[in-house]
């Protein structure tokens, strides 16, 4: 037998109230899919949290249509779907990293690895010596050619020797005894060879000590850079970059441009 209710009209204008608050509470959702307009991109969506060891591609319903879960590992930073179905993952290196040369630098990722659809790893480059660590960006070229954005170790006193204020000694470098500019490394992944590299310590200008090499006008010289560009410091802020003055670009990104035959690298530190 059915039960029966009644209601009185002022508990129907409380539910009625209620009820209109339930959009509200929905808004603020912040998982799942959102929007998925007549306008979106009809593909899929490669994506990894920074620091996760799981890797998604979703399609634009919010379904998870492959995973790859990276093993041995910190971490992966970066991940491209390679034409073949191959996954290419920038990732924290499975061996020991030798810090001794830059002990107070941050984690670098170390490693870069490509995985079958299936999750197999099939190629493994990794960055492990003291001189240069592999951080953040990777692109792969046309060739299938891999360009790698690296810290490229230098002393305190070489970077004096190039024209370094000597402010900067006992201030900002007082806990890191070294710069790191950042070099473009590209590898051919069938033979692991270094094919080509950039260094930005090969493009440095100076305006501090005419004595010192690359001594010039800075504003005459824009095919260059200023070793004493310290933005972080030069503005007096305290949200400079938290792997200290010696990761002075720090740069975050590296794309291949096929049509011009030109690299850009977007590099946080120089805004």
């Amino acid at each position: 037998m059915p039960m029966l209710f009644s209601i009185s009209r002022k508990s129907l204008v409380l539910l009625a109230l209620l009820l209109t608050s339930v959009p509200a509470l929905a808004q603020e959702r912040t998982v799942g899919l959102m929007v998925n307009a007549d306008g979106a991109y009809d593909g899929y969506a490669l994506f990894v949290t920074i620091g996760d060891t799981s890797v998604y591609l979703m399609d634009n319903d919010g379904r998870i249509i492959h995973t790859w879960n990276i093993e041995e590992t910190t971490g992966v930073a970066e991940a491209h779907l390679l034409e073949n179905g191959n996954l290419m993952v920038v990732a924290g290196a499975r061996d020991a990293v030798d810090t001794s040369l830059m002990p107070n630098l941050n984690r670098p990722n170390g490693s870069i690895q490509e995985y079958t659809w299936g999750g197999e790893l099939v190629w493994e480059y990794q960055f492990i010596g003291a001189e240069t660590h592999q951080h953040h960006a990777i692109d792969i070229m046309p060739d299938g050619n891999i360009l790698v954005t690296a810290w490229d170790y230098h002393s305190l006193d070489e970077a004096l020797a190039m024209g370094l204020d000597t402010h900067f000694v006992n201030t900002e470098f007082r806990d890191h005894r070294y710069l790191l500019p950042d070099i473009i490394i590209e590898i051919d992944p069938s033979t692991d060879e270094w094919v080509w590299q950039w260094d930005a310590w090969d493009h440095l200008v100076q305006d501090f000590d005419p004595e010192l090499p690359n001594y010039g006008v800075i504003a005459e010289h824009p095919q260059r850079i200023d070793i004493n560009y310290q933005s972080y410091f030069l503005k007096g802020t305290t949200s400079r970059n938290a792997k200290g003055a010696g990761d002075w670009m720090h740069s975050n990104s590296v794309n291949y441009h096929p049509e011009l035959d030109q690299i850009v690298l977007s590099v946080r530190s120089f805004d």
